[in-house]
């Protein structure tokens, strides 16, 4: 079950247009918050992705930091991209 949790965040980290490099601490953190939050969308990446986005308010602090820095990086990209086209 773990590894399932392990490779379902490895999976949402690395699934926006840009590829990502995680870490094992990132991993680490969000790891525990998948199972107690999410544990019914495991195996599928993008329900524990999907869970995980929409549990943020519940996220412990160490998982809540990895998710703002990759929402933050994606909003900061798609303004470029607004940006870009206008």
């Amino acid at each position: 079950m773990r590894v399932a949790a392990l490779l379902a965040f490895g999976l949402l980290v690395t699934s926006s247009s840009t590829v990502f490099a995680y870490t094992q601490e990132e991993v680490n953190a969000c790891t525990p918050d998948a199972m107690r939050l999410c544990q019914a969308a495991i195996p599928d990446a993008h329900r524990v992705g999907d869970c995980l986005y929409h549990a943020r308010r519940q996220l412990s602090p160490a998982c809540a930091a990895v998710f703002a820095r990759y929402i933050g990086h994606g909003a900061q990209q798609r303004r470029a991209v607004a940006a870009e086209t206008n």
